[in-house]
């Protein structure tokens, strides 16, 4: 099982291995920075592998997921203002009140398909955004200070603990979905975005697969954002605004849509490009240095236009093509 796990998703396991030991790397360098960077590269990667389930997998285009992230954040906000110290509890009130929202929103949602799906999952991330921003109790607007929760046994204000709760989070939730596709439900779900006519007519209800799926991605998502609130120590509406579900929905397209490493591998480079990206065009054409994203734009084009299934298919495409070379 384990053997055949690594062949299927190799990617990824190399991924979390790196993971696992790049901060030997930061501390023998002396660069500590960039333990912050691939904290932040693990929490989206984690929201987006979330999101991946219902967008990458399922084939619905869900425009609201970073509601979710904020819900998390706010359950460990809102939790920590009145007391509530333990991040493991906040962790879980994150995983319940995410799973009992995607149950609810994907209830109504998931009846509709299409650009229909698109607008309602939008407008309930927005009626959300809107709502805690008229929670002046909590900020409002403006946000809420937090400090970093206690995990109890872990001062996650000593170096790395943090880094090392949130990869064992990322590497608990990444082992579950390698089962979760290689499972029944991963087929199934897999088949109706392919052609949910046929699935319906084998007997199998397809909005139950749909429903489960939207609720796995929705309590991932939450725990993103409860880690992302403790790693941050400050949450606000932004979090949960529209444009950050577009964020993770590049990263799902850059990394390959159809591949479990691929919101991983498009957080790695979408988040390296930010950081990188503006220091290199302060050098190169100064005038332009905080408008990034003008270069990054085409370049996110060309992907999407030239690489078939992403930075992973283009990897994927390659390797092929050198094997095949070997065998002629």
């Amino acid at each position: 099982m384990v053997l055949d796990l690594f062949k299927k998703f190799t990617t990824l396991w190399i991924i979390l291995i790196v993971l696992a030991f790049f901060p030997i790397f930061t501390s023998t360098f002396d660069l500590p920075f960039w333990n912050d960077v691939v904290m932040r590269i693990m929490l989206l990667g984690m929201a987006a592998m979330g999101l991946n389930i219902v967008f990458g997998f399922g084939g619905m285009v869900s425009f609201g997921h970073a509601a979710f992230m904020g819900v998390g954040a706010y359950c460990a906000g809102i939790s920590q203002y009145y007391g509530l110290d333990n991040g493991w509890y906040q962790l879980l009130m994150s995983a319940v009140s995410c799973g009992i929202l995607g149950i609810l929103i994907g209830f109504l949602a998931l009846r509709t398909s299409g650009i229909y799906f698109i607008m309602i999952t939008l407008a309930f991330a927005q009626m959300l955004y809107f709502f805690f921003v008229s929670l002046e109790e909590f900020g409002g607007d403006d946000g809420l200070i937090m400090d970093r929760s206690d995990f109890i046994f872990f001062d996650l204000y000593e170096p790395l603990r943090l880094y090392y709760l949130i990869f064992f989070i990322l590497a608990t939730v990444s082992i579950m979905l390698m089962l979760l596709i290689r499972s029944r439900f991963g087929v199934i779900l897999q088949a109706i975005k392919s052609n949910e006519s046929r699935v319906e007519a084998m007997g199998l209800n397809p909005l139950k697969f749909k429903l489960t799926g939207y609720v796995i991605s929705a309590i991932i998502c939450g725990l993103s954002g409860c880690l992302f609130a403790s790693w941050q120590e400050f949450v606000s509406p932004d979090i949960m605004h529209w444009t950050r579900s577009g964020d993770l929905m590049i990263i799902i397209i850059l990394g390959g849509l159809t591949y479990l490493a691929g919101p991983l591998v498009g957080a790695i480079v979408f988040l390296l490009l930010e950081e990188l990206l503006p220091d290199l065009l302060h050098v190169l054409f100064p005038p332009i240095s905080e408008n990034w994203m003008i270069i990054f734009g085409p370049l996110l084009i060309a992907v999407v236009l030239f690489g078939k299934g992403g930075l992973m298919g283009v990897m994927g495409s390659k390797l092929k093509t050198a094997a095949n070379r070997e065998k002629t």
